[in-house]
This record gives structure tokens, C-alpha cells and sequence, in this order.
């Protein structure tokens, strides 16, 4: 690829709007105090959505169905703003948050619709919740939401609270759209000035992988201007383990991937599967980058799963 010696500008580089899905659901608190924080770390104003489904009425209801769901969608509005006021305490008052009440029965298509009129810089939901009413994520509306948007999204475990993010692993299998996922969490690693450890794991090695990982470093290091940075190669019998040997390793604050679809044409060992794999297995932060199925109708078959080819 062509390596544009363009440095990103970290101190400007800031998150100006998160976008936060609940289902106002007890298992749901620990995400949202992690969205709250998060988005105060990050200076970013916070939009809570809940999305609600309006249940079949019998027909011989007294009062017509208008007025009812009018009383519903008012009786929403108040439930969200007491769940946040009671699981974010006096946190709630200290930085306002914007609130957005939908209904609708598909929770991701409403995520879909808001995110386009809000442009947030980053999704985030908690992680699939049996326990909640509606089984939140129960038709995986991860997946759902990362054929629907091209922003970040950020899965977030529903036991766990917020702590600073140490360590970011991202784990590469080499590709262009590598690039600017890197980038966006740089984004999230600066104020922390966070390590973020890029990694490749491989199960035989049918090309020189640390020779390739070298090759993506100065790529990448032409782009920006980080220094908590690190680069290897890990050899592994499966792709899942070997990712999280390194999370328990270097105790890793967050996963970040870029979703892959399944291409039979190539070996590609990061797909779709493999992202829900983690977040079912995960109990820290995911961070998961979109790549359309459009793009990789763009671009030739020789080099659709490699940037190295031309470096």
C-alpha cells in the first residue's frame, strides 16, 4: 500500500459523542456506570436509549390504543430517568446525560437509526444478558449491529465496573482496515496513555509471521505517533487461545478485534464467529471495528487479505 506520512493528532483527537443502549434491567447497571465513566474520561457527551416493545392489546381494551401508548411511551421516559438516577448516584447530576426512548421490537435497527442522526464516535451495550426481561441480546444484536453501523462498538460486561483502561490488546491479521481501527484506539489509549499491544496469532506458520508483523509495524508507525506501542507474533494451536493466553497474561483492560466475514477464498482466521466466541468467553470491555461486506467487494482478490504484498 502507499504509506502516507500522516501523524494523527492524539490531543485533538477526542471522542465528542457516545451513544449507550439499556434495557433498564438490573444486570444492566454495572454497563451503564461503565458507559458513564467512560464517556467522562473521554470528555463525551453520553445518549442513553432504551427501546421498548408496545405488547399486543386485546381488542375489547377500554381505552383506545393511542392514549395507551402514549401512557406507555410517558411511562418509558420516567423509568429511564430513575434507573439512571439510581444506579449512577450522585454521578448523575455532576455531568448530563441525554436520554432517548424508542419504541420499537428491533433494538438494533433503533440503535441503527439514532446512531445516524447523532454520529456518535462509539456504541455501547452490555454483554448478551439471559437474565434480562426481554433476553437483550438474546438474537445477538451484536452481530445484528455490526452489519448495520460503521461506528466502534464496545461491548461491555454486565459485572464489572469501571477501571482505567492499562492495557489494550488488539489482535491483527494484517489487513488495510487495520489501520484506522489502530487509530480510533489510540483515540482511547492517549489519555491513559494506555500500552496498546498489537498482536497476531497464527496457527502454523505458512508465511513468515514475524516477518509480516514487521512489515505492518512500518506501516503503521509511518501513520502515527504513539509511543506505548508493542508488536509480536504468537504461534498457537487455536486463534481463541492463544488470544486469551495474552489477555491473562498481561492482564488486559479491553480486547479490541476488527469483525472479519467468513471468506473461503483465504484462510482467514479472525471471522465473524470468532468475535461472538469472545464475547461469550471475555470478561473484560470488547471493542469490535465493522468492515462492511461492501469493502471487500472493492478491492482485488490478490490482495484483499494482506496490505503487505506492495510494502
Amino acid at each position: 500500500i502507499m504509506c502516507q506520512h500522516t501523524f494523527i493528532r492524539l490531543k485533538n483527537a477526542i471522542m465528542k459523542t457516545i451513544l449507550y443502549a439499556t434495557d433498564c434491567t438490573k444486570n444492566d447497571a454495572y454497563s451503564l456506570k461503565y458507559a458513564y465513566r467512560f464517556s467522562s474520561i473521554m470528555k463525551a457527551d453520553l445518549h442513553v436509549l432504551h427501546v421498548y416493545d408496545f405488547p399486543p392489546m386485546n381488542l375489547a381494551t377500554i381505552q383506545p390504543l393511542e392514549s395507551l401508548k402514549k401512557r406507555m411511551h410517558k411511562e418509558r421516559i420516567e423509568l429511564v430517568k430513575k434507573y439512571c438516577e439510581k444506579h449512577l448516584k450522585n454521578e448523575f447530576y455532576h455531568k448530563p446525560i441525554t436520554t432517548h426512548v424508542i419504541e420499537n421490537n428491533s433494538i438494533s435497527e433503533s440503535i441503527s437509526r439514532l446512531s445516524k442522526i447523532l454520529g456518535p464516535d462509539l456504541i455501547i451495550i452490555g454483554m448478551k444478558d439471559n437474565h434480562s426481561t426481554r433476553g437483550y441480546f438474546s438474537s445477538n444484536i451484536a452481530d445484528s449491529l455490526l452489519d448495520k453501523i460503521e461506528v466502534p462498538l464496545l461491548i461491555a460486561p454486565n459485572d464489572m465496573t469501571y477501571n482505567v483502561p492499562s492495557t489494550i490488546v488488539y489482535a491483527t491479521d494484517f489487513e488495510q482496515e487495520d489501520i484506522s481501527s489502530i487509530k480510533k484506539i489510540i483515540e482511547i489509549a492517549s489519555p491513559f496513555e494506555a500500552l496498546v499491544e498489537i498482536i497476531h496469532v497464527y496457527e502454523m506458520d505458512t508465511y513468515t509471521a514475524q516477518e509480516n508483523m514487521d512489515k505492518f509495524k512500518n506501516i503503521l508507525l509511518n501513520q502515527i505517533s504513539y509511543p506505548e506501542i508493542t508488536f509480536r507474533s504468537i504461534l498457537s494451536s487455536k486463534i481463541k487461545t492463544g488470544l486469551l493466553s495474552v489477555l491473562n497474561n498481561e492482564k488486559a483492560s479491553m480486547l479490541a478485534m476488527l469483525e472479519r466475514e467468513h471468506d473461503w477464498e483465504f484462510n482467514n482466521l479472525f471471522h465473524k464467529g470468532l468475535v461472538k466466541d469472545m464475547e461469550a468467553t471475555v470478561s473484560i470491555p470488547l471493542l469490535v471495528f465493522s468492515k462492511k461486506k461492501t469493502n471487500l467487494k472493492k478491492v482485488n482478490a490478490d490482495n484483499k487479505r494482506k496490505i503487505l504484498v506492495e510494502s
